[in-house]
């Protein structure tokens, strides 16, 4: 089994006891600081909304709404067309500061899955993952037959509830995420049932692990975040030195737009193709149909395509997709209109930023058809 050196270890959360509230102000680490503070490369120009006719009173519209609200919304970055035309941060948060992607980083796990798979660490996704993971002493009755297919799906079929106390110990206190996990109740024939569990994008980060034989922040600073200019990463790790697969990956905005313009362009950056355009078609396409927290949904490989709730209507369309963690982490993904939206904050009613996107910038980044329509 891969180990993960204590020398390439984050400092991470220290817990001292198992109470509540270190649980929640462990989870709740949203922000980290770079020293020494430095910047990646930042390829596009930022512009003026006007000129990539967006309607700046919407975006005027919107500050104004954040500002009355008390949001707790740390950045907004728009690109269209090869360009920036928003760029916004709230004190005292800028360009340089990291924040938790929490589940959007699910998104970064499903791009090093298609990366492991097309350079042959992985031979298909229709492996047992106790191909990877046999090391563990786990009755795997039925439990063999999960695929790293049903991880990316949310469909392993084993017993989970997101965000109760159990999923939340896994992560933040025992953090022995993998035996935790592999050991839970199979309720369900795998492929069969959408369950959302953190705990499967955290065995994909191990399975890419010991696919490869380098930690997944190694595999992705080699594979994605090189290629990808992008220099300022902080990633907590499990006990084991696994770094933890779908939460805890600090990035700063810009690197988040970086990845989200890299899908939008069919897997390439500056003239180079990261993760293969077939990939990036196949895990943004409809895998899986479920229900979850209340809603009718369409998954992807780690990526939502449909969520039937009205304030989820900005991604209404079979061409649209999102990257969403908890908070108000965003990166939405519009190729029609050749868009990416990324948001960070520590907004309590996530939801909020949702309405962000859905009032103010989808309506700003439709001013061409609605003159076209006049």
């Amino acid at each position: 089994m891969y180990k993960k050196t204590r020398s390439k270890t984050k400092k991470g959360m220290v817990i001292i006891g198992l109470t509540l509230a270190v649980m929640f102000t462990s989870c709740d680490k949203m922000f980290e600081e770079i020293s020494p503070a430095a910047e990646s490369e930042w390829p596009w120009e930022n512009v003026s909304p006007e000129s990539q006719n967006i309607a700046a009173e919407d975006l005027e519209r919107m500050a104004k709404y954040i500002e009355n609200n008390k949001l707790g919304v740390h950045s907004i970055i728009i690109y269209k067309n090869g360009t920036i035309p928003f760029e916004e941060y709230y004190d005292p948060f800028n360009e340089i500061s990291l924040h938790n992607l929490k589940s959007t980083s699910k998104g970064i796990i499903s791009a090093l899955t298609g990366i492991a798979l097309e350079e042959g660490y992985i031979d298909n996704l229709n492996e047992s993952i106790f191909s990877y993971l046999s090391d563990y002493d786990v009755d795997t009755t039925g439990k063999s037959n999960i695929t790293i297919r049903h991880l990316l799906t949310m469909t392993s079929g084993l017993e989970w509830q997101e965000n109760d106390l159990n999923s939340m110990y896994t992560f933040f206190v025992n953090k022995r995420i993998v035996k935790r996990t592999l050991n839970l109740p199979l309720i369900e024939e795998p492929g069969t049932t959408f369950n959302y569990n953190t705990g499967l994008t955290h065995l994909l980060s191990a399975i890419i692990s010991e696919a490869s034989g380098m930690s997944t922040l190694e595999f992705a600073q080699e594979y994605l975040f090189d290629p990808l200019e992008i220099e300022n990463i902080q990633w907590d790790t499990d006990r084991e030195g696994y770094y933890i697969g779908g939460s805890e990956l600090f990035l700063t905005p810009r690197a988040m737009t970086k990845f989200g313009v890299m899908y939008l362009n069919g897997g390439e950056y500056k003239g180079r193709q990261i993760i293969s355009q077939d990939w990036v078609i196949e895990s943004t396409t409809t895998q899986v149909e479920g229900y979850t927290f209340g809603a009718d949904i369409k998954y992807g490989y780690l990526w939502w395509l449909d969520i039937g709730n009205p304030l989820y209507s900005y991604i209404e369309d079979d061409n649209r997709y999102l990257a969403m963690g908890a908070l108000g982490q965003r990166i939405f993904i519009h190729p029609e209109l050749d868009a990416v939206v990324v948001i960070t904050a520590e907004q309590s009613d996530e939801s909020q930023c949702d309405i962000l996107i859905r009032d103010f910038i989808m309506p700003a980044l439709k001013l061409e058809s609605r003159q076209d329509n006049n």
